[in-house]
């Protein structure tokens, strides 16, 4: 069963990720991470990217179960996933949310991504539009004399 298993998710990476990822020079990488009270947290990697005709594409790269949320353990895990695409020397930049396991994801990039393409030692860290917004819009509706200015 295993092997049929490993077959189809190979079989999957050819057809949706290993194609679309052929037309990446560079890249932007999105990540999330989500922790459980149970220990097995998970983290997601999304890759976003203009291709030769200037279109946008992206991917889903790895979703990642694990009980090693420290910055070494999450910097090897992201390095294979990232190697296993050769993607770790065409990140230009990546986004997150301003959690603490956020932070440490960030932290653990430091070590295994660079964008040589363009010669930086060190992609661009930004936040997430989606995210800032809307954490704005929380704060604005729960700060009752914010939500009566609104009103």
């Amino acid at each position: 069963m295993n092997d049929i298993l490993l077959r189809l998710i190979e079989k999957t990476k050819k057809k949706f990720i290993y194609e679309v990822l052929e037309a990446c020079d560079t890249c932007t990488l999105n990540f999330d991470l989500w922790m459980s009270r149970g220990g097995m947290d998970t983290f997601v990697l999304i890759v976003h990217f203009l291709n030769h005709d200037w279109e946008h594409g992206h991917g889903s790269i790895g979703l990642v179960e694990t009980t090693k949320t420290s910055r070494v353990a999450m910097a090897i895990q992201v390095n294979e996933v990232l190697t296993s695409y050769g993607l770790n020397v065409k990140i230009m930049a990546y986004v997150k949310d301003e959690g603490n396991n956020i932070n440490t994801m960030t932290s653990a990039l430091t070590f295994v991504v660079s964008c040589e393409l363009l010669r930086l030692t060190m992609p661009f860290r930004g936040s997430c539009w989606g995210h800032a917004i809307y954490k704005c819009c929380q704060y604005a509706t729960n700060d009752t004399k914010v939500f009566i200015g609104l009103t």
